[in-house]
């Protein structure tokens, strides 16, 4: 008795990242898209969202600063992740709205460290000027 092995769709290939566009939806009200995109990895990880951010801007064609990937979902074993992100037609429109957490993760690790470590000496700094 063997497993049946699941054969991927049509046009992937195993080591290699494939985009798809899943839905655009158009919020005027910030002057963004929320984005969702089907990425498959057969054979790799799940891409990190520098990686995604960079396919991203490659489907829609618009610079990487502009993209903030929120919600990166991958169910267990599938090669297939469903991405959540936001394009902003403005770069500082994105700064100004996306929470710093969700600006965090879409910055590079050593950059992202660098900040989280000025905020911890500044709430060191705030707690030991109360007492």
């Amino acid at each position: 008795m063997s497993i049946p092995i699941p054969k991927l769709p049509e046009g992937i290939e195993v080591g290699k990242v494939v985009t798809r566009l899943i839905n655009v939806r158009d919020n005027r009200v910030i002057s963004r898209k929320e984005v969702t995109m089907e990425v498959w990895h057969p054979g790799l990880p799940t891409p990190s969202r520098l990686q995604l951010r960079e396919e991203v801007a490659k489907a829609l064609g618009v610079d990487v600063k502009q993209i903030y990937v929120i919600r990166v979902v991958t169910e267990y074993g599938r090669h297939r992740s469903i991405i959540e992100a936001h394009v902003y037609d403005d770069p500082t429109v994105g700064e100004r709205v996306e929470p710093l957490y969700v600006k965090l993760r879409n910055m590079p690790k050593e950059e992202a460290r660098k900040i989280r470590e000025e905020m911890r000496k500044k709430g060191e700094k705030k707690a030991a000027a109360r007492k």
